[in-house]
């Protein structure tokens, strides 16, 4: 028979116990961003807390800006983040609050990868969406006498093996100042 020593014995059950790594991906913040365009130059996004418009239209090109981060020891890949925009419509021609309506666009967007403890920026623009563009919703919903006084992001990150939390929505409010 054949004796095991105690210190081989803890090798053993240390590698029987470790847990596979994995990426451990989650969203680190949400931000909103505006650029105005300048003829010839590049568009600069700004971080704002207030969106400037001026109906019909907004003031600048609108951005989400939605920062992962992997603590994992390994690279998550195929990733997928939902969104979706809802707006708080109030009156044009009366100082009335606003009501919340249904989300006008519902949306995804794919990340290939995020490298082992990195964080990652991804950029969400709204008015790239197939469905329904943004400044096309502002238009119907200004023709109908509404303008938004509050924009509401919700983002996810899609159910994927290694997730560090439950599934998690993130909210951002972004007030609009008309």
């Amino acid at each position: 028979m054949k004796i095991i020593r105690p210190a081989s014995l803890g090798v053993l059950l240390a590698c029987c116990l470790a847990a596979p790594l994995r990426a451990e991906l989650m969203i680190d913040s949400v931000r909103w961003q505006v650029a105005r365009p300048v003829a010839g130059q590049k568009e600069a996004y700004q971080d704002v807390s207030v969106l400037p418009t001026a109906p019909p239209r907004v003031d600048g090109k609108l951005r989400l800006s939605v920062i992962l981060k992997n603590r994992g020891p390994q690279e998550a890949e195929g990733i997928v983040l939902h969104y979706c925009l809802t707006a708080r419509l109030a009156p044009l021609r009366r100082s009335e609050p606003g009501i919340w309506a249904v989300s006008f666009m519902t949306d995804q967007r794919r990340v290939p990868k995020v490298g082992p403890n990195q964080f990652l920026e991804v950029a969400v623009d709204p008015s790239g969406s197939l469905d329904l563009p943004f400044a096309h919703y502002l238009q119907k919903v200004f023709a109908s006498g509404f303008w938004p006084d509050q924009i509401k992001l919700q983002v996810m990150l899609s159910p994927h093996p290694g997730a560090v939390e439950t599934i998690k929505t993130i909210e951002l409010i972004l007030p609009v100042k008309k």
